[in-house]
């Protein structure tokens, strides 16, 4: 080939690559590199043979790729793969609009990830379209199974996977075991939550209940809501109706949930029980959260309802909440209502807030209290010092028509707070903060009105006093004058000393304290009883051994406090046990021992044992046993239960911990 040929052939390529990186535009451009590339001038169309397209963050390689610039498509064929970001699929054939920003993939093989998932959940589809944030798969199956012939998996006419959120599957069919063991007509689980739907009907036995059944059917009427419908019947209690239903709604940032349930239980009047919550963002500045809850006997006037809102207005320069709740209970004829606007603005260097608190509890043909709340504050930060200057009043709305008012309110009129930030004490490694408060205060339901200076000193920090030696510290000293001569100081402190006797052991003492003298006028000054406390603690920790120790003696009251002594052994999660014992020193008596266990009798079984045993009456406690084979992917369990005297299986996939299948028991 002469010169000018060659010359020809690469003009055309370089051509055929800047028409293909500005086809999108400057701002979206498209690469692609191939064995060869032809294009298709009057058809404005490039054929990549062997090639690989990049476009934004895809990543798109397959045996051919059609790019037809006039559609804004593109045909892939052949070994594609596809990679976003940290996501993937294979398949054998995909077109994909840019324009409309869809894909469609045939033959189709990919993973899902999600924190609702331990490790990952492969699929394939016959047929894969993703567009608008959801990707619909035709012919489905799906599995946890690592395997190239998984060991179990689910197949699923259609599913519809929402990127983080959950996955539905609709007329699926589970297959384990070599066979199909059972069929619905849909399901969905979630990637970012732990907590599942239930999944089929539940039946056992157990000494409390009797034989017992419970029906779930799950429901999923559009892509921003779905419920469960539960139905249950117990031999020796009787039976319960219960709808649960869910909105999820990202677009509108809303969600919610409501129960309802009727319990009909034998030997009484039926029961209905409501719960709810609602959330949503209105934007960047307004957010809304609210719940109630209702029940009532049929038949009965004992109604009890409550419910509770807030509603949060945020600007750069404005903070806004409202806060209220309502309580009414008919037996007995009582209602409370509360409302809390509390508001921060910020001045330029100086925050302005404000609280306003309604509140009415009345007791119907009795009396109705009312009374308003309201607070006033300006605070600034300059330098090391914060300052904030409050008022405070209350009105009494209904006159003293009811004098047992039931809010016990302190006027400030007003009060001066002038607080250090917290900083470190020299080079040490303490730290401090101190503060004062100036004010003059009105307690209503003693009527005292007087001044109050109120100083506070914070210290706290942790000393090495030697190698593997710390003593760490804490003091808070309050000291208060008041404007009719009494004065009234209240501290509390703790050390705690720690010393590593060798590479194993450890030693502890601690020692707490606290107390007051002096009188004051006002009952909000009132502090708990004194205190002083010792604590020891021991420990040994050598490999996977570790025992502890811990008790304390009670110097006020001359009690000590309970010995528990705790003996563990801990290679895994799998492999491990604990003992723990408590002794009572003052009476001289051991009170009681729990032993917890999870131990592997060989590579696919293992036991779990749990319970406990009271001295006193010599009775085992609390006992559970579990004998769990490991299936690789999922694990069958079966528990005995002695307090209730019951077994039952549970059937659980390792992806998904804590959803289990459950037969029998409680």
């Amino acid at each position: 080939m002469n010169l000018a040929r060659w010359l020809g052939v690469v003009v055309t390529a370089l051509g055929i690559l800047v028409l293909c990186r500005f086809a999108f535009s400057s701002e979206k451009a498209i690469e692609l590199e191939g064995e060869r590339l032809i294009y298709l001038l009057k058809d404005e169309e490039v054929l990549v043979v062997s090639g690989k397209l990049t476009y934004e963050d895809i990543i798109l390689t397959a045996s051919e790729i059609r790019v037809f610039l006039r559609d804004e498509r593109l045909e892939a064929r052949g070994n594609v793969r596809v990679t976003r970001k940290d996501e993937g699929f294979t398949a054998e054939e995909v077109v994909y609009s840019w324009k409309e920003d869809w894909w469609r993939s045939k033959k189709v093989s990919s993973e899902i990830t999600g924190k609702g998932i331990e490790g990952k959940l492969f699929f394939r589809g016959e047929v894969v379209e993703e567009k608008d944030d959801t990707m619909t798969i035709e012919g489905a199956r799906l599995t946890s199974c690592d395997l190239s012939e998984p060991h179990y998996y689910i197949e699923a006419r259609r599913i519809v996977i929402y990127p983080n959120k959950k996955v539905v599957l609709y007329h699926l069919s589970y297959f384990d075991f070599g066979r199909r063991l059972f069929s619905l007509p849909s399901y969905a689980f979630f990637l970012n939550q732990k907590e599942q739907l239930p999944l089929l009907p539940m039946v056992g036995y157990s000494r409390a209940t009797g034989y017992y059944l419970t029906y779930y059917h799950n429901y999923f009427p559009n892509d921003t809501s779905f419920g469960t419908v539960e139905l249950s019947f117990w031999e020796k209690i009787g039976w319960k109706l219960s709808i649960t239903h869910y909105i999820d709604n990202e677009k509108k940032n809303e969600k919610g949930k409501i129960n309802v349930e009727y319990l009909d239980r034998k030997g009484a009047p039926p029961k209905v029980t409501a719960k709810g919550e609602y959330s949503r963002k209105f934007g960047k500045i307004l957010d809304l959260s609210s719940n109630f809850s209702y029940v009532q006997t049929v038949g009965e006037n004992d109604a009890v309802l409550s419910a509770q809102a807030l509603l949060t207005y945020t600007e750069k320069k404005l903070q806004s909440k409202l806060a209220t709740s309502y309580a009414e209970n008919l037996a007995q004829r009582s209602s409370a209502l509360s409302a809390t606007w509390t508001t921060s603005y910020d001045l330029g260097g100086i925050t302005a807030k404000t609280q306003v608190v309604f509140r009415e509890d009345a007791r119907f043909g009795a009396y109705t209290d009312k009374d308003l709340q309201y607070e006033v504050a300006l605070q600034k930060a300059s330098g090391k010092y914060t300052y904030t200057l409050r008022y405070t009043g209350h009105e009494d709305l209904e006159g003293d028509a009811y004098t047992g008012d039931f809010v016990r309110f302190v006027r400030k009129i007003p009060e001066l707070e002038v607080v250090r930030k917290k900083e470190r004490l020299g080079k040490s490694d303490f730290t401090w903060q101190a503060g004062v408060l100036l004010g003059h205060y009105a307690e209503e339901d003693t009527g005292v009105v007087d001044e109050r200076l109120h100083l506070f000193l914070d210290l706290k920090g942790k000393s090495t006093l030697a190698k593997g030696t710390t003593l760490a510290s804490k003091l808070r000293f309050e000291q208060n004058f008041y404007g009719n001569g009494f004065a009234r100081y209240v501290f509390s402190g703790s050390l705690a000393f720690e010393k590593q006797l060798s590479e194993a052991f450890g030693l502890s003492l601690s020692y707490n304290r606290a107390g007051y003298a002096g009188a004051t006028p006002f009952r909000f000054d009132y502090t708990t009883p004194k205190t002083e406390f010792l604590g020891l603690g021991v420990v040994y920790e050598e490999g996977p051994w570790s025992v502890r120790f811990e008790s304390g003696y009670d110097t006020l009251s001359g009690v000590f406090s309970e010995g528990v002594l705790k003996v563990s052994y801990e290679e895994s999660a799998a492999k491990s046990f604990e003992v723990r014992g408590s002794y009572d020193f003052n009476e001289g008596t051991f009170t009681g021992v729990v032993v917890e266990l999870a131990w592997p009798l060989s590579r696919e079984w293992h036991i779990g044992l749990s319970g406990g045993w009271d001295p006193v009456s010599g009775e085992l406690e609390a006992l559970r046993v579990r004998l769990t084979r490991d299936l690789h992917c999922r694990e069958i369990s079966l528990f005995y239960d002695r307090s209730q005297d019951t077994f039952w299986i549970e059937y659980g996939i390792k992806a998904f911990p804590g959803q289990t299948v459950r037969i029998g028991g409680e």
